[in-house]
Order: C-alpha cells, then structure tokens, then sequence
C-alpha cells in the first residue's frame, strides 16, 4: 500500500513493526494480561519534571542474558507497547531501543546501565500519569512483569499575602504597625495536587503550620502576632506552600515596619544655676523613636519656640537644642523637654530641671516711711531703706551719693548700716541723688536715684565781687547771688556808712529768684560805704548780710611775680599775678623794647595776665614792661628782661634727636662719673701703697676707721676696748676699711640720700674746720715763716676737711689728745679743699702758723689720695665744688693751725694752684 502523506507512512512502519513484535512472540499481545505481576512500584514525579519508571532487567541464573523488553501503559481496555529494549543476538550496547512517539514524543529513554534499569521521562506531563507495566524476556528464565504507578504531582501556582483588610500587601513590607499593637498576617496557596500545606517562617523556624483548605485549589495560613515588640521591627516572615518533597516550595516573604515609642528623654548636662539675661544653648536628646520623634520644650507650662533638631545617622537619636535667655522671674520655674511619637497615643516621655537663676541684685530705694521728702530742712535726721531682691545673696551693699562712695563715719554724721542709711544733723551738702548698690557674684546693682531736697534759708554766693570802685555821679550795677533752697527769694538793700544806714528804693533794684542788682549812684562823700543785701524765702531770713563796699574808683594795682613762660627764636610767653583793680574793669598791657635800640617793637593788651608775642628777632634781647590800666589810670611798670634763642639752637631743637641729653640728666651723668673716677683713682692708690714700709696693723688711722671703735694715744701699739658704738663690726682692722677715703660699700641710692642730707646739714649747721697738712720733714719757724715754702710748693697737698659738729657723739683722742666723734663720724661725707696758698695773706699766713689753742688737733693723714689738677683761670681765679674760705674767715681757721709740735707741717709752693673740693 502506497500512502501519500509521511506522517502516515511512519504510523504504518511503527504499527508493522508491533506486528511483527507480537508474532514474534508467539501472539504475546493478546496474552499480556493473563500473566501474573512479578513485582510492582508507585513512582511520583512532578509536572514538568522527569520520571524515572523502574524495571529490573536482571536475570536470575547465572549466565542467562536478557533478550528483550517491552513496556505497556494501560489505557482504554488494553495495554499498549510505547517503548521497546532489543538485545536479542547482540551485546546490551548494541540493543535496538524503539519508542512510541505519539505518546512519548521523544522524551522517553530506557536506560539499561542503571541498577535498577529505568524507562526517564522528561518534562512529564500531567497525561503521563497512570499504569506502566515492563515485560522482561530472558534467554532462559521465564518472563518479568513488572508493574509502576506514576503519579503526577502539581505544584501550587502562587502564594497570596494579605494584610488586615484583605489587601495585597505591596512592595512586600507589612505595616508600619504602632509598638504594642497585635496583627494578622494571612497568606493563601493556590493550585497545586494534591493541595499543599501552607506554612509560616521566620527565618528558619516554623512560626505556624495551622493551614486550612478553603477549596480544591486554595489553602490558607493566618499568623497572629499578638503584642509588637521593638525585636519585631524589619522582621522578615515567609510564607511557604508545598506539596511534595521533589521540588522547592513556593514561598513569599514580608517585611514588619513598626513605629516605636522614645526609650529615654534626658537633658544633656548639669543643672546649674544660669545668670539672667545670659544666652544658653540646653540639649536634649531623645533616644529610639521610630520615625523621629516630635520634641517639646516647655518652662512651666508655656511651650518654648527658639529650637532646632538634629538626628543621628542611624536615624535612632535625635537631639533638639534650645536657645535660652532665662530671665528673673524664670528662678523656681520647670524647665522641660518632652519627646514623643506621634503615632503612638501616650508615648510621650519628658525631662527637666527646676531653674536656679543667678541675677544681679534687683535694687529699690525710698526715704524713709515717716519723712516727707518736701519738707525736709537742715539740721533734721534723714534715713533712707533700701530693698533688694537677690540671687546669690548679697554679699556688700553700698551707698553713692551723687555717684560718689559713702563710708560709715560718726564723725560727718553718716551712718551705714547694711540696708540702712541714716544721716543725722542734714546740710545743704547732703543735697542731690542717693543710691543704693547691691554686690553678688554677678555683678552690681544700682537702685533707682532717690533725690534728698534740703531747704535751707538764703545765704550769700561765694566768689562774688565785693569792692567796687564808683566814681562820683557814676551808675554802678551791685549784683547780688544769693543761694537758698526755695529760690524764691525776697531781697532787702540798705547801705550803710559812718553816720546812718539807709533803705535802698526798690525802683532801684532788679529782682530775679536768687539775683538782684541794686543801681546804686553815690553823689558826694558820704554816699561811699557798704551795702547791704538780705534774703528771705519761706524757709527763714538770712542771718548774715551780703556787704558790698563802694570805694572811689582809683588806679590798679602793679603786675607782680611775672616771669617768662616760655621762650623760641621768635616769641616770647610771659605770665603775670594781678592786683588789684581799682574798684574799676582792667585790662593788661605788655610793652616789648628792644635792648640794643631802644624801639618798640610789640605791643600786647589782654583781660588776662596771661602774654604771648611772635614774630621777634632771633638771639636779641628785650625789655619788658608790663602794667595793667582801668579808666582811672595805670599802674606802676613791672619789669623784665628776656631773649630769644638763637636761630641755630631752634634748627637744632627742631632735628630729631633720639637721645636728648637734658641739664639735669647732664649733671646726674657728671657726679655718677666723677664718682666713679674718684672711685677708681683711691683704689688704685691703696693698692700701690699696700706694699709699703708701714704694717698696716702698727698704722693709726686717727680714729677715722669707719668701725669707729679705736682711740689711739701717742704713738702705743694698744688700741682702747672701748667701744663707740655697739653695733659696730669689733673684726674690721684692715687699713682699706679704717681709711676714710675708701666710698664705703653701701647701697647707692642710700649713699646718694645720705649724702644729700649732709649737705643739707652742711648749709644749715655751723661749720667746723680743721686741717690735715701732710709734711713729715717741715719744721716751723719761730718768725712764723715756712721752711721750703719756695722750694716744695709743688710737692705738698695741703687739704682741709669740714665736718658738721655734733654734740651727741663721744670724742676720740689724737695724739693724747680727744676730738668730738662729729668730726669723724662715718656716715656723713668728708669735703677735701686744697687752698692755694700763693694767693693768700701773709697776715694770714702768719695766722696759720701761730699755734693755739683748740679743740682740734691736726690730723696727719699718710694715705690721702693724690692731687688732681684742674684748670687755673686766666684771672687767677678759684674753682671749687664747696665753698672755701676767705681772708675773712681767719677766725675760722684758726682751728687749722693747731700742730702738734713733733710734725710741723710745711706748705711750699712756687705756682698758683686751683683749689678743688671733692665729696666722697
């Protein structure tokens, strides 16, 4: 038979093909069903998945071999072959595998290698499910049946998760739900055979398994949470649903967002006292709210508005500042921070403080309750009370009167007592603003200024003119101030002279509260003398008259104690006292000639004293005069003369200098140096003669060691153990500290001091001389003359020493022979003088060499220092730093001449010598 189309040429093939399989088999097809079931299987497979159908293809003897096998799926009312296995006369790999591709459709394989062998399946349908049977033929063994029952498994077709409502839940995140409220969450299956179970997870444990079967197709699983817990929040919950153990089961998964309440609510810091009118910034924080929470600042129960909220990354901590100016009236006050979610009824928590504010004192001032302010007079006793409201307590309260301190004092009648103020016996100086100052650690507080008004009867303006100078038939205006308190103020004029006292008219007087002035005309002589002004207001008269005296106008006064002020190349500034004026208005004059001819060359008038002339030739001279006129007349002049500096010392005092080198500064630089150089040269000077033939401890120093404690006689080695003075060092005996000429080594400053203050006692004591003349070999003559005078002038120093006398201190022997300690002591400075004897009198001379006798004794002095030369003047002239002594003061040194007749001394010279004096 020929067919026309393919596909019914493979169908015929096939069909030929189990023909021939089952007439090969001695008719098996019709005989399958009457052969028993040698084992059967139950085989499930999942739909779209594959199924493996069990056939063991075994045999049971040894040696035998499979031939052939051929599987059949029960349909209607028979058995058909879909898959066959031939091994017959070959190897198993060579076996000839044929499948039934109208029902299989090529996803049928027989695999023989398994144990045991196994008909696959693949992409199984829910059609493949049924009654498999698997005949085996051996070679020898009889045939194999083996039965499977394959069940096809349907999986469910999708999972449903639900809120409350009944609502899908969307974007799969559940909620939020508030903190402690219960939820159910329902998750419904759909499809699948046999039905499947429907389960919660979280995680991996089984939260519920409880499932119900609305239908053939549908399963549902509600999960009760019954209280939310903050370990709720972002928990994931699955949903699963299954029905076999092959595949995966469906699952569907939700997230739990929850809103939750504040864990805490605290104000960050200490609570401390805050000062009032201070700006602070107060934090509170407020920790686990979910979203962020809504913070409240309340002060009592007014909310606060100045604030503002920052939140932490982790979006669980959010802080809220304030911004704080507390004032007085906040002290005692509840300050709060309160955090809630507002989506949770009564979640709110709070914190706070009670306020302690520190405030500087508040101040009131008042008068006393029993004074009546406007009624107050001198003489009366006024108190005053000050309350205070403060924050810390006060710690001083104190009292200003016109803004000045008052102190407690009995004696001015001021009495402070704390909050109190009493003043006893008033014044009209206790007139003006009293306050009161509290002081705490904040600061200060002033009260309010309380006037004290203190009436007092009129009394007489200080400062007024009281002399006036009137000519005869001249108007003169007699002002006259009076002070009282009213100010309005009657006045009473009357004048009075020798002979009555006489009413002024009021025609002739101009009132004005506390001014009047009388126009007062005197006419003849009798008419000059005083007036006379009262005043009365309504407190009392005024007990003591203003007098005001008319004298005839005359000339004024001359300029007196004028000296010149200031003075440049070019002008001149003089200033001048005045004198009286006369009675009359006077101005000054000052008259500017030139000395060298004679011209005026400025003239200067002022209303005051007070001169200033420019435009002069430099380094001339002039000559002043200054006088002071009025209508009457002129003064006497008083005289000046001046100069202006050159135009060179302007020049030079306009250069810039950096150091100026005043003439005090200049003088203060010459002593320090000359100082130091008288210094330097008696050092030197010790030193070289410290070597000399003399033991320094056989020398006797007269007495003038500053120790002040030896008083040798003669010649004798042995010092008296008397002291001078107990204070003194008993242990200085070295030859530089006894020497007198030696600056002792004390503090500058006292030494200056010191030795201002004796030559301060110098000019104001009555001076002692006595000389030191060191010439060991001269010899005095008997007619009064000098051996060597001629012939050893230049070799020989004669000094003298001038002392200040003092009568308190002992005295100190010389040669057997005791000196006041005045003369010696060692505080006060010691004035050396070399005298020039070339230039004195032969009377005085002679005078000098006349022995005599005195208290004073001469001092022989081996270690005076060595003559210094200064400068002679062309004129022959002394120099020196102190005052010497002239011819007339031959009484005066007649102290000098007292020798001691071992060691006359002997002055020779034979050229002028400057006399110089040095302090030490």
């Amino acid at each position: 038979m020929v067919f026309t189309f393919l596909g019914e040429k493979i169908y015929c093939v096939m069909l030929l093909q189990v023909v021939l399989v089952c007439v090969s088999f001695l008719g098996v097809c019709g005989q399958f069903e009457n052969e028993p079931v040698t084992s059967s299987f139950d085989v499930e497979a999942v739909q779209g998945g594959v199924a493996k159908l069990p056939c063991d293809i075994e045999p049971s003897i040894p040696g035998d071999k499979m031939h052939i096998v051929i599987w059949f799926k029960d349909g209607e009312n028979r058995k058909t072959p879909i898959y066959s296995f031939d091994s017959r006369d070959k190897s198993l790999e060579q076996g000839k595998h044929w499948a039934d591709e109208s029902v299989l459709g090529g996803r049928g394989y027989f695999r023989y290698q398994d144990k045991p062998a196994k008909l696959t399946l693949e992409t199984v349908k829910d059609s493949d499910g049924g009654i498999y049977h698997c005949r085996v033929d051996f070679k020898q063994t009889p045939t194999r049946n083996i039965k499977v029952n394959l069940t096809i498994i349907i999986p469910p077709e999708k999972l449903s998760v639900l809120d409350e409502t009944g609502v899908h839940i969307p974007d799969y995140i559940l909620g939020p739900y508030n903190e402690g409220s219960s939820i159910n969450i329902t998750c419904v299956a759909t499809g699948g055979r046999p039905p499947p179970k429907v389960t919660w997870w979280q995680e991996n444990a089984l939260l519920d398994d409880s499932f119900e079967y609305l239908s053939e197709r549908r399963v549902r699983n509600i999960l009760h949470i019954d209280r939310l817990e903050r370990k709720h929040l972002h928990t994931v919950f699955t949903c699963q649903a299954s029905n076999n153990n092959l595949v995966a089961p469906i699952s569907s998964s939700v997230t739990l967002d929850i809103n939750l309440r504040p864990l805490w609510v605290r104000l960050l810091g200490d609570n401390k006292p805050l000062s009032a009118e201070q700006t602070y910034e107060l934090s509170c924080e407020v920790v686990g709210s979910r979203p962020e929470p809504t913070i409240t600042w309340w002060k009592g129960s007014t909310q606060m508005k100045n604030t503002r909220e920052t939140t932490s990354p982790d979006r669980n901590t959010t802080t809220s500042v304030l911004t704080f100016v507390p004032t007085v009236e906040d002290g005692g006050k509840y300050l709060s921070c309160r955090g809630q979610q507002p989506h949770i009824h009564d979640s709110g928590k709070e914190d706070g403080w009670k306020l302690d504010i520190h405030h500087v004192p508040l101040v009131s001032l008042e008068l006393g309750s029993t004074l009546n302010g406007s009624t107050i007079k001198e003489g009366v006793d006024v108190y005053f009370e000050c309350n205070i409201k403060s924050n810390p307590w006060v710690y001083k309260v104190s009292w200003r009167h016109n803004g000045k301190q008052l102190y407690n004092n009995i004696q001015t009648n001021t009495i402070v007592s704390n909050q109190s103020l009493v003043l006893q016996s008033i014044t009209r100086a206790r007139t003006g603003l009293y306050t009161c100052v509290g002081h705490n650690q904040e600061g200060d507080g002033e009260s309010n200024p309380v006037q004290l008004d203190v009436k007092f009867i009129p009394n007489c303006r200080p400062g007024q003119p009281k002399v006036f100078g009137v000519a005869r038939h001249e108007v003169a205006r007699i002002v006259c101030e009076l002070e009282g308190n009213p100010s309005d103020i009657v006045f009473v004029w009357k004048f009075n002279n020798s002979a009555d006292m006489i009413d002024i008219p009021q025609s002739q007087i101009q009132t004005e509260k506390g001014r009047s002035v009388a126009l007062y005309k005197p006419m003849n002589e009798l008419d000059y003398g005083t007036l006379l002004c009262w005043g009365k207001n309504e407190i009392g008269m005024q007990k003591e008259p203003c007098m005001f005296y008319i004298n005839p106008a005359g000339k004024p006064d001359a300029l007196s104690n004028c000296s010149i002020v200031n003075q440049t190349s070019d002008s001149l500034n003089v200033e001048c006292s005045e004198g009286f004026d006369g009675g009359l208005k006077q101005e000054f004059i000052m008259e500017v000639f030139d000395t060298a001819t004679r011209k005026l060359v400025s003239n200067v008038s002022s209303r005051t004293p007070l001169f200033a002339v420019s435009g002069l030739e430099s380094g001339a001279g002039f000559d002043i005069g200054l006088y002071a006129a009025n209508k009457k007349g002129r003064s006497q002049v008083s005289r000046l003369q001046a100069f202006t500096l050159k135009a060179a010392e302007k020049h030079t005092a306009s250069t810039p200098v950096l150091f100026q080198i005043t003439p005090l500064l200049g003088a203060l630089i010459g002593v320090v140096a000359a100082l130091i150089l008288i210094a330097i040269i008696i050092v030197v000077v010790i030193r070289l003669r410290g070597g000399g033939d003399r033991d320094d401890k056989e020398y006797d120093d007269g007495g003038l060691a500053t120790t002040g404690r030896r008083c040798v006689a003669g010649n004798s080695d042995k010092a008296s153990t008397e002291p001078l003075n107990k204070d003194l060092n008993d242990s200085v005996d070295s030859l530089e500290e006894k020497n007198p000429d030696i600056i002792p080594q004390n503090n500058a400053e006292d030494e200056y001091q010191d030795e201002e203050r004796a030559f301060e006692r110098l000019n104001n004591t009555t001076m002692r001389v006595y000389n030191r003349m060191q010439s060991p070999n001269s010899q005095l003559k008997n007619n009064g003359s000098y051996e060597g005078y001629s012939a050893k002038m230049n070799d020989e120093i004669t000094y003298a020493e001038l002392s200040i006398a003092n009568q308190q201190m002992p005295q100190v022997i010389y040669n057997q022979q005791c000196i006041p300690m005045s003369v010696i002591r060692r505080q006060e400075p010691t004035v050396y003088a070399q005298i020039d004897v070339k230039r004195m009198p032969t009377h005085t001379l002679q005078a000098m060499a006349t022995p005599r006798p005195s208290s004073f004794q001469t001092l022989h002095h081996p270690h005076l220092p060595p003559y210094m030369p200064r400068s002679v003047r062309d004129d022959g002239s002394v120099s020196s730093e102190t005052p010497l002594l002239n011819s007339r003061d031959t009484g005066a040194l007649q102290s000098l001449m007292d020798i001691n007749s071992s060691r006359t001394p002997t002055i020779t010279s034979t050229l002028p010598r400057t006399v110089t004096a040095t302090r030490f």
